[in-house]
C-alpha cells in the first residue's frame, strides 16, 4: 500500500528538503502549492510526486483539498507536513487589512482546517504524524510582522490542544519553532523592512528546519527549538515581558548588525 505524505509550500525551501527526504522513505509526497505551475514545479523536483493545487488563501480550496483527505487519502496518509506561509513587513498602522487577513487565513485557519482533516483520516487508522512550520515569533512577538506573529502563536496553541486530544490515538502532534531561516522568505524580509529581531541569533538553514521535521515525527515531541541558543532566550523574555521594550533598541541595532551581514553573505 502506498504511504502519502501531504506537504503544504512544496515548492519552497524548506518544503523542498522535507518532501525529498519523504520521498527517500517510499512515500507519495503531495506537493501542495497556491497555483498549478509552482504545483508541478515542486512535483518534479520530488520523486513521485502528485502536484497538488490549493491556495490557502481560498477558502474554497482549502475545503475541497480537506474534502481530498477523507475521500483519497484517508486510508493511507501518514504525514501531513504544513509548512505553507508567508510574510507582509510592516507596522501595523501602516498595513493593509486585506493582508493582515491573508497572513492569518494561510498560517492559521486554512493550516487549522487541514490539520483537522489529516487528524480525522490518521485518527480512524490510529497511526499518523502531523506536524506544522511555526516559529520563535509565536513566543516572542516580531515588531513589523504582528500579523505574522498573531497567526504562529495561535498555530502554536492550535496544535498544542490537539496534541493533548488525540493523545493515545497513535497520532502525533509537533510542530517545528526555527528562529530565521535562509529562505526567499528571509531575504524578502531583509530588503524589505523585516523585523530586525529575525536577524539577532542563528540564521538557521533549510536543513537544519528539515532535521528539526525529522525529530518532531521520530520522537512525538510537541516543539522542537531550533537553534537551542535562541530559544532559551525567547522563552526567557516570554517569561519576563516587561524586559522586552527596555532591551528592544539595543536588539534592534543588534539586528540591523546581523541584517547586513546577512545581505552580504546572500548577495556574495
Amino acid at each position: 500500500m502506498r504511504k502519502f505524505a501531504l506537504v503544504t509550500g512544496a515548492a519552497g525551501g524548506i518544503g523542498q528538503v522535507v518532501a525529498r527526504r519523504l520521498a527517500d522513505r517510499d512515500y507519495t509526497v503531495l506537493a501542495a502549492e497556491r497555483d498549478d505551475d509552482l504545483a508541478a514545479r515542486a512535483a518534479h523536483a520530488i520523486a513521485g510526486a502528485v502536484p497538488i493545487t490549493c491556495d490557502l488563501d481560498n477558502a474554497d480550496a482549502v475545503r475541497s483539498l480537506c474534502d481530498r483527505i477523507s475521500a483519497d487519502w484517508s486510508s493511507n496518509l501518514e504525514i501531513a507536513f504544513l509548512n505553507a506561509g508567508t510574510v507582509v513587513p510592516g507596522d501595523v498602522v501602516d498595513s493593509d487589512p486585506a493582508d493582515i487577513d491573508s497572513q492569518l487565513r494561510i498560517m492559521l485557519s486554512s493550516t487549522a482546517h487541514l490539520a483537522q482533516a489529516a487528524a480525522q483520516a490518521m485518527s480512524r487508522q490510529g497511526r499518523g504524524h502531523i506536524v506544522a512550520t511555526v516559529s520563535q515569533g509565536a513566543v516572542l512577538s516580531l515588531p513589523g510582522s504582528a500579523a505574522y506573529s498573531a497567526a504562529k502563536a495561535g498555530l502554536r496553541a492550535f496544535l498544542a490542544a490537539l496534541h493533548l486530544e488525540l493523545r493515545g490515538s497513535g497520532v502525533t502532534v509537533g510542530g517545528v519553532y526555527p528562529s530565521a531561516v535562509d529562505t526567499a522568505m528571509l531575504r524578502h524580509e531583509a530588503n524589505h523592512n523585516g523585523s530586525l529581531l529575525n536577524f539577532v541569533g542563528t540564521v538557521s538553514t533549510t536543513q537544519d528546519v528539515a532535521d528539526g521535521v525529522d525529530k518532531a515525527i521520530r520522537t512525538g515531541r510537541l516543539e522542537v527549538f531550533l537553534p537551542r541558543s535562541d530559544a532559551f532566550s525567547v522563552k526567557f523574555l516570554q517569561a519576563f515581558p516587561r524586559l522586552v521594550p527596555i532591551l528592544l533598541p539595543l536588539a534592534e541595532r543588534i539586528g540591523e548588525r546581523g541584517r547586513l551581514r546577512y545581505l552580504a553573505t546572500t548577495s556574495s
